[in-house]
């Protein structure tokens, strides 16, 4: 495949298609954007890579020759074997040589080497060789070596690799295998438990379950790993935070139970950071070391050795002089493989593109633009840059398929394209032509804070520029600041939303009642026309105003204030209904958004391959796109088969029109043409599967369904018809590929006997003159669907969609929400008393389209060019003639049989064209007008249409699907294997499905398929936004091009993410950037809790059932006891004591970790309080599935009732039978369990879900969200679930939720049940009640709710918030809204306020919270509060839009859990889901409460009151630079301002992450971890680095400027710290931070050189060591204390503490080791004081208190300080 020319035809379609949108009338605007895109700016050369050949070390053979293996190594090692060959020995790499030795010599060892370098067989040649010895001393079978994978594709993928070498015959290997990752059948298992498998390969929540599982098969599984050699981690630096911190624990916990001395090997992509290479290998052994727990040293780090393929004498020097007539030959076409790499150009390629050398080492070189590389290659021969870009294309291509005997390429590539949104125009509020327009969003013109930079609006159809604006009233008067047009309502009251159109040149004229829409105007008694009432607050108001958004009377830009949404358009009168987003109304740059683009691309890709490319396996023609968020995937895989849809449907229609006789069809034509078209009438069983249900029926049933879908695309013809219905997607009417023409129309214009009575601008009128106007009518009408078809009546639809749901697939048949639109009326005026009662019930527009002469016909019709201009009687169609006119053109119209009429029940006589009357006709392909003139949709129709006309075509098979956690196991492994389809698995389909399986060419994941799913054949990759780290885009990018081939990366960067923008700058950052060490924080309190009460489940030695039904007594429905056999069991006494044991075992391996400073929580006795808490955790933590049960058993009893009441309406018993069914449904899946993973209420994954065992990556304690079946057996009823804190809005009341295709919405809570009938009792919810502290934010709930002065800072709370009302919700309903479309292009979120408050945790009395200072040279700078395990209350406060910001929450029904209200406090939120009993409504606040390692960060007090700007700057500073260094995404870290945005007093960070990746902890408890986050923050606010060896200092900062000279941005920009979450922040965001004088960056590049010093708990430094200073007594203890202080030990919590059960006085005491410390003054030289103070050492010990003694001696006491390093810490060498 020709990728260079593959990814230029993908560029050239984008580029067609993102700008097929807009339209721009203003010239200036215009020219700027025409300039942008021709520079390429959105589309940016690609990166080349060139993957680098690792340096040979010498094959199996020699090894075993040389005695490192064994010889049956030989025999198994070799690549070729077949019956008739025995091969040749496998060759090895250095890197697998070095790892062979270690593991042969019993060392553990971490491999880090990029993909495709042979890390697994690094470790399987060392283990299988291990496994044949062992065999020889010991025949008994047992499993010797373990294999961990983060997924089981991994496994899978390996299992295959195992076969090659051991043969597929399990009888005859010489080494045996098995994998157990949960995807086996029961007799698999049951052979593994049999004969042990020398090798295991598992993932690690099935080693976790075999550890804690007691069933017969896991309990001997694991006793045959007893004595256990390897454990083996592959991916290693893909354990990050809570994942990587249950591993490291499981570990622990698999030493202890199989074998202390295993060997244990780790296998990563290259891990990096900065440094030299023995220091990134220390950085490593470090992870390593804290992963495995044993010490794994620098020296046992094996990294990458790369070797040339051309020439090692040749270098750039060498081949200079050659090059340029190598180039000027051509590319070599017939030099084999030795003469292709001593070529000049090859070794300019290895040494350019492949290869860079680190001291004296060969490294792989940054990946670099083919421009640039052309650039290189120009200056290096002298020659035309165009003519070595085009001879670099076609070399690197010659250079991949010249390969050596074992098939290797010469060079292996990837091109790596990076395409970035258009995003938004930004202008000032100047006059055309002396405005800024800029692309690049930030809120000033750069130097100039006097103008502001808007978002600019263009009207879809002509162009006109509008700009949201908020009108508000501020210092200097009325003022017009800058709005984003998805916001609507403003948080404080009176500042109302709107739009400033530009206008200096008179082009609205608000005096004229002709230029508003016809419902706006209504005719008074005098016969005026005039704005009606309602409507006067929305017309326009003339304003001048100011470049800073400021109205002023004299000067300034002319323009129009227009209030509330966009309506109609001031310049071309385009008129929009009152539903609807104004985004939509309105387009921006790019009309598209995410999706589209991504449809687009994804789209253009396909038909590349299948259309233009003839190289690569039919196989090999697909697309794998990548998304970070899994709703994200299931919206894009719908928006993709909906866009297809639409697109196939009128492409069809196009290819029928124009194999038409004539190019003309008619009304009894059309829906078989299109059938045809489609290729639905071939007798053939895969296109029938498309669109039918049960494709093999025959004779009469088939034709009926095929009937049917006839009418679909009959209606969906019409249906297409109507105006403006597809924002994204113009039909072909709009795009000129097909007109309506009408039968006889020129007939009847012609005759003038139709016209004799008619008024006389119609007898003036000439033929063709009559023949337009006819024609525009007859269009109005047909645009408002007023047409008489079959394909449009109301009872033949109903039937229709009967017949559809029983036989048709979606989307081709309708879909369950779809309510097909009937025929409506044609009338000429509103219905006089439009305003009564049935009229209003009725629906107006539900039934008539009403063309008045204040309608865009009647404007049409009082113009004198559309009566041709010479017909003077136009001016006589007033508003009382106008309906005489339209009344003769349908008069003469229903003569010749082209109009039908009728009395309709509004009073009024209704008409309708006739469908009969009407002929389709292949157009001339000019667009109707200039709105729609798109000619990306024109071409891409004429190609599909030009497609489908070939039998062969495989657009059917266009087909998007989403993999992700959401998605069920056995649907995801059918989609990897339709994805892969190879042989194998096609004949294993059809062996157990006995149908062949389907292709699937495109597949949405989120990263379940990042790692390891063997895709050889693929070659694009696509991601749809930038991934969170390089590692995560090595891991997406290296799904391609597996196999050797050229690849193509897209990554798409969305233009208002600074995180994609910050790629999109500089993607060699992400394509060659480091994979950092995972951080992992081994200290958290329930991660512990959580394997220790594991290891207790275990020693009980019970299996549980699979449903946790089973655990309970089913019997007694009130409290679900546990089963008495169960309790029994699980109470035994000494199942607690031999968990104690092996507990403390597991947490011997963790005693460096579970330090004071990183676990104050972690005491001696706390082990044992675990323990014998665990029966009660296990208990408790079956709660959450009692209240679910209790909440739907108490559904079904409520509906149950309703069904079976008499009193009941029909409507209601009906509505409450489908609730009971769907009821009855969750409450069948929470009695499920059986399907072992799958089910969240598989009893192990529940308890992990639950917190009681550990949880890997699965969220603990998540908000399900219950989403019900669909009809026609499309999905299956589940529940989704979400970490907390993300669902609180995500699954928040009225919310959209994305999954398989659906949208649905969320309308209940699943409440949990507290009286017995709450409805007898006047149900209320129990509520609670929080007070914040105005001063710091901080939460009294609970214990703490009743305290007169902040627990934290002390203020006093006698005017606090006080927050009432708070409802936990634990779990959600939903019911499907509609299907995913074409039009979604961002998920809809609902607009909540949501506040943060936080309560650190309290142990003994005491906030584990500690204080640290961070200070420079100058003095403080930042106080920090690191509480571990925080308690994180996160609320709810309701709309954002509410009217009354007082009053927080949203009212719900206590008895059902219904929301009430609707959205936005619309009223309409119940409809057809009223509940079904009439208890009132209650007002709640819903939370939830989690517990999380918190940072909060304070300026000190020394620096003062920091202004609003500053704090908000600091907090994204901070933010962006944490993110930037630690590799965060935007949404993985939360910083909010404490107590909130009114009153910044302190930042609040928390990680969103499940258990964190332990960050917070770092920048706590690392004294110069601010320095790299502020150097980093301070450089992605465009400040230049300083030079080597000098320091950041404000005086000396230096601004990034762009290539006119200007600083790249005034305030801040989407490129470093706005983004598109932020956005209510911006006008408080400012990197200059000027207000203030730039304190900010003083503050940041102070912080470069700052360390931190930690106090203790709940105190800062100063304070703690003034307090110490203050109560010591002597100087000898003063001179201990400064001893302290000097050498970094850890210091006394009290001074002078008296304990008073020995009555003793210590002269310095520490909480967390009870230790008592004594500096013995000369007096305790005297024999009786000695005497007492042995006895007192002695009691005190008795009591269990450490006790240390220092003598006056100050030269002892170094010597004691190191003898007691586990107490006082090891301090600071200085």
């Amino acid at each position: 495949m020709n990728v260079f020319e593959f990814r230029q035809n993908l560029v050239n379609e984008y580029a067609e298609f993102t700008r097929s949108f807009t339209r721009i009338k203003a010239d200036d605007i215009r020219a700027f954007v025409d300039a942008e895109y021709a520079s390429q700016k959105y589309w940016p050369e690609p990166l080349v890579q060139v993957n680098p050949n690792f340096q040979p070390g010498g094959t199996v053979e020699s090894l075993c020759e040389a005695g490192q293996l064994s010889q049956a190594c030989a025999q198994i090692f070799r690549f070729g074997k077949s019956a008739a060959s025995a091969g040749h020995s496998l060759p090895l790499y250095k890197h697998q040589v070095e790892a062979i030795s270690l593991a042969s010599a019993g060392e553990s060892y971490v491999l880090t080497t990029g993909t495709g370098s042979g890390k697994s067989l690094s470790y399987f040649i060392p283990i299988i060789d291990h496994c044949l010895k062992a065999r020889q001393v010991d025949k008994t079978p047992r499993t010797r070596a373990i294999v961990v994978y983060p997924m089981n594709a991994l496994a899978n993928s390996q299992l295959e690799e195992l076969k090659k070498f051991l043969g597929a015959d399990p009888g005859t290997r010489p080494v045996t295998f098995g994998r157990f990752t949960g995807q086996e059948s029961t007799e698999e298992r049951e052979a593994m438990k049999a004969n042990p498998p020398d090798i295991l390969l598992t993932n690690f929540m099935m080693l976790e379950l075999l550890l804690t599982r007691q069933n017969a098969i896991d309990q001997q599984v694991i006793a045959n790993a007893k004595g256990l050699k390897f454990l083996v981690l592959d991916e290693l630096h893909t354990y990050r935070g809570r994942q990587g911190a249950d591993v490291a624990l499981l570990v622990r916990r698999v030493r202890e139970a199989l074998a202390d001395q295993l060997v244990c090997i780790g296998t990563s992509a290259t891990m990096a950071t900065d440094g030299t290479e023995v220091e990134r290998n220390a950085k490593v052994a470090e992870v390593a070391s804290r992963l495995f727990g044993t010490k794994i040293p620098a020296t046992n780090i094996i990294t990458e050795t790369l070797k040339r393929t051309t020439p090692e004498t040749e270098t750039l020097e060498t081949i200079n002089s050659r090059l340029t007539a190598a180039i000027q030959e051509g590319v070599p076409q017939d030099l084999d493989f030795a003469a292709m790499a001593q070529h000049p150009v090859s070794i300019w390629v290895e040494l350019t593109l492949g290869l860079t050398y680190e001291s004296g080492k060969p490294r792989r070189a940054k990946p670099k633009t083919l421009a640039l590389a052309a650039g290189l290659l120009a200056e290096a021969s002298g020659l035309d840059k165009e003519q070595c870009s085009d001879y670099l294309q076609r070399f690197l291509l010659r250079a991949y398929s010249v390969a050596d005997p074992s098939g290797k390429s010469l060079f292996a590539f990837k091109l790596h394209q990076f395409i970035s949104g258009g995003g938004k125009v930004f202008a000032t509020l100047e006059a055309p032509g002396q405005r800024a327009v800029t692309l690049d969003g930030q809120q000033f013109v750069s130097g100039d804070r006097s103008r502001n930079l808007y978002n600019v609006h263009f009207c879809r159809d002509c162009g006109q520029e509008y700009i949201p604006v908020w009108d508000q009233d501020a210092v200097e008067g009325r003022t017009f600041s800058v709005r984003s047009i998805e916001e609507r309502e403003h948080e404080d009251d009176g500042v109302k939303a709107g739009y400033l159109m530009p206008d200096v040149s008179g082009v609205w004229d608000e005096a004229n009642p002709e230029n508003y829409p016809e419902t706006w105007v209504e005719e008074r008694a005098d016969g005026e026309w005039r704005v009606k009432p309602p409507q006067k607050k929305y017309v326009p108001q003339a304003v001048k105003v100011r470049s800073d958004g400021v109205q002023t009377q004299e000067g300034g830009l002319s323009a129009w204030f227009i209030p509330g949404s966009f309506r109609f358009c001031l310049s071309c009168g385009v008129t929009h209904t009152s539903s609807g987003k104004d985004s939509l109304r309105l387009t921006s740059l790019s009309g598209e958004g995410r999706s589209s683009a991504t449809t687009m691309l994804t789209l253009a890709s396909l038909r590349y391959l299948y259309e233009q490319d003839h190289e690569l396996s039919p196989e090999a023609k697909k697309v794998l796109g990548f998304s970070d968020n899994r709703q994200d995937a299931a919206l894009q895989a719908g928006h993709f088969n909906d866009f297809l849809q639409v697109l196939l449907t009128r492409a069809a229609l196009f290819s029928a029109l124009e194999a038409a006789p004539q190019q003309t069809l008619s009304e009894k034509d059309i829906a078989n043409s299109v059938f045809e078209s489609l290729g639905f009438h071939r007798d053939d069983y895969a296109v029938r599967a498309e669109y039918m249900q049960q494709p093999d029926v025959k004779g009469n049933s088939r034709r009926q369904v095929q009937d049917a879908m006839r009418s679909i695309l009959g209606y969906r013809a019409f249906y297409d018809l109507r105006r403006g219905w597809r924002f994204n997607n113009p039909n072909l009417e709009q795009l000129g590929l097909m007109q309506i023409q009408y039968q006889d129309i020129d007939d009847l214009a012609a005759d003038e006997q139709e016209w004799s009575e008619a008024p006389q601008v119609l007898r003036a009128a000439k033929p063709a003159e009559r023949a337009h106007v006819l024609r525009l009518l007859f269009g109005f009408m047909r645009e408002g669907l007023c047409v008489a078809s079959r394909y449009l009546d109301r009872t033949e639809l109903d039937q229709l969609r009967t017949v559809s749901f029983a036989n048709l697939c979606e989307p081709w048949g309708f879909t369950e929400d779809e309510r097909p639109v009937p025929a409506k009326w044609f009338v000429t005026s509103r219905p006089k008393d439009d305003n009564n009662a049935r009229i209003k019930r009725q629906k107006l527009e539900e039934y008539l389209v009403i063309g008045s002469s204040r309608s865009r016909l009647g404007k049409e019709l009082k113009k004198g060019s559309t009566w041709g201009g010479g017909n003077a009687f136009y001016k006589e169609i007033k508003d009382a003639t106008y309906g005489d006119v339209v009344s003769a053109l349908l008069n003469a119209a229903e003569s010749y049989g082209l109009v039908r009429k009728e009395e309709t029940d509004f009073g009024l006589t209704g008409w309708q064209l006739n469908g009969s009357a009407m002929l389709w006709h292949v157009g001339n392909g000019s667009a109707t007008s200039q709105a729609h003139e798109n000619a990306f949709f024109r071409n891409l129709y004429r190609n599909i249409a030009k497609l489908l006309s070939e039998p062969a075509h495989r657009l059917f098979d266009f087909e998007a699907r989403e993999h992700t956690a959401q998605v069920e196991q056995d649907d995801r492994m059918e989609r990897e294997a339709r994805f892969r389809f190879t042989d194998k698995d096609r004949d294993e389909w059809r062996d157990k499905h006995g149908h062949d399986l389907e292709w699937l060419p495109v597949l949405f994941c989120s990263p379940t398929m990042e790692l390891g799913v063997d895709i050889s054949s693929l070659n694009t990759v696509y991601m749809r936004n930038v991934p969170p780290t390089p590692a995560n885009y090595a891991q997406r990018s290296g799904r391609a091009g597996r196999a050797g081939q050229p690849a193509l990366v897209i990554t798409y960067c969305a233009s208002q993410s600074p995180h994609d923008q910050y790629y999109f700058r500089d993607p060699v950052r992400m394509v060659h950037g480091q994979v950092n060490a995972p951080t992992l924080d081994l200290a958290n309190r329930e991660l512990v809790q959580s394997h220790l009460q594991a290891i207790w489940l275990a020693e009980t030695g019970k299996k549980l059932g699979n449903s946790i039904r089973d655990l309970l007594d089913m019997e007694k429905p009130q409290d679900l006891p546990l089963t008495t056999d169960l309790a029994d069991e699980l109470a035994k006494p000494s199942a607690q004591r031999k968990a104690h044991e092996r507990g403390l075992a597991v947490l011997g391996m963790l005693k460096d970790e579970l330090t004071p400073e990183r676990a104050p929580w972690f005491t001696p006795t706390w082990p044992e309080s675990v323990f014998q808490r665990a029966f009660k955790e296990f208990d408790s933590a079956l709660n959450r599935w009692r209240d679910l049960y209790q909440a739907t058993a108490q559904a079904i009893e409520l509906n149950y009732k309703k069904e079976n009441n008499p009193a009941a309406s029909e409507r209601e018993r009906r509505e409450a039978q489908q609730r009971h069914n769907e009821a009855r449904k969750q409450r069948d899946l929470l009695l499920a369990g059986d399907s072992a993973f799958n089910s969240d209420f598989y009893t192990y994954r529940y308890l992990a879900s639950q917190g009681f065992l550990p949880g890997y990556n699965f969220p603990r304690l998540p908000l399900m969200a219950y989403i019900p079946a669909r009809r026609g057996n499309i999905g299956r009823e589940s529940f989704l679930s979400r970490p907390r804190f993300l669902a609180l809005s995500e699954f928040g009341p009225y919310s959209l939720i994305y999954h398989e295709g659906s949208q649905y919405r969320v309308t209940k809570a699943l409440l949990t049940i507290g009286g017995q009938d709450q409805v007898a009792d006047g149900a209320k919810l129990p509520t609670e009640v929080a007070r914040l502290c105005p001063m710091c934010g901080y939460g009294h709930f609970r214990t703490q709710r009743d305290a007169d002065r902040c627990v934290s800072c002390g203020a006093s709370l006698d005017g606090a918030e006080e927050v009432k009302n708070l409802y936990r919700i634990e779990n959600v309903s939903t019911k499907r809204a509609e299907r995913i479309t074409a039009n979604e292009e961002e998920r809809t979120r609902q607009g909540y306020e949501m506040q943060t408050t936080l309560q650190f945790a309290q142990a003994d009395g005491k906030l584990q919270m500690v204080t640290s200072v961070v200070s420079d040279e100058q003095g403080p700078l930042l106080e920090l509060q690191y509480g571990p395990t925080a308690t994180i209350w996160r609320m709810n406060y309701g709309w954002k839009r509410r009217k009354d910001k007082k009053v927080l929450g949203f009212m719900i029904n206590p008895v059902t859990g219904h929301w009430v209200g609707g959205e936005n406090e619309a009223g309409d939120g119940e409809g057809e889901e009223a509940p079904p009993d009439k208890t009132p409504p209650q007002r709640i606040v819903p939370f939830v409460e989690d517990r999380r390692n918190i940072l909060v960060v304070m300026p000190h007090h020394r620096l003062g009151v920091l202004e609003e700007t500053t704090m908000t700057t600091l907090q994204y500073a901070l933010k962006r630079g944490i993110e930037a260094v630690y590799q965060l995404e935007e949404s993985e870290l939360v910083a909010e301002p404490l107590p909130g945005r009114s009153n910044r007093q302190s930042i609040l960070f928390f990680e969103a992450a499940e258990g964190g990746a332990g960050v917070l902890t770092r920048i706590a408890t690392e004294p110069q971890a601010l320095r790299t986050v502020a150097a980093e923050a301070l450089s992605i606010m465009h400040f230049h680095k300083p030079v080597e060896s000098t320091t950041w200092k404000k005086p000396e900062l230096i601004q990034e400027q762009d290539e006119h000279g200007q600083a790249l941005c005034e305030a801040g920009c989407y490129r470093c710290l706005l983004s598109y979450y932020n956005q209510p922040d911006h006008p408080l965001i400012d990197r200059q931070d000027k207000k203030a004088g730039g304190q900010l960056l003083d503050i940041l590049c102070r912080l470069t050189e700052s360390t931190s010093v930690r106090g203790s708990q709940g105190r800062a430094p100063e304070q703690h060591s003034a307090e110490l200073e203050r109560m010591s007594s002597s100087s000898l203890e003063k001179a201990w204390l400064a001893h302290v202080e000097e050498h970094g030990y850890l210091k006394p919590d009290r001074a002078q503490h008296t304990l008073t059960a020995a009555g003793v006085n210590a002269d310095f005491f520490y909480d967390d080791y009870s230790l008592a410390v004594f500096i013995d003054g000369p007096h305790h030289d005297a024999e009786s004081q000695k005497t007492k103070d042995a006895e007192a050492n002695r009691k005190l010990e008795d009591l269990g208190f450490i006790v240390v003694r220092f003598p006056k001696e100050t030269e002892a006491w170094p010597a004691i300080f190191a003898a007691n390093a586990d107490l006082f810490g090891a301090g600071q060498k200085n």
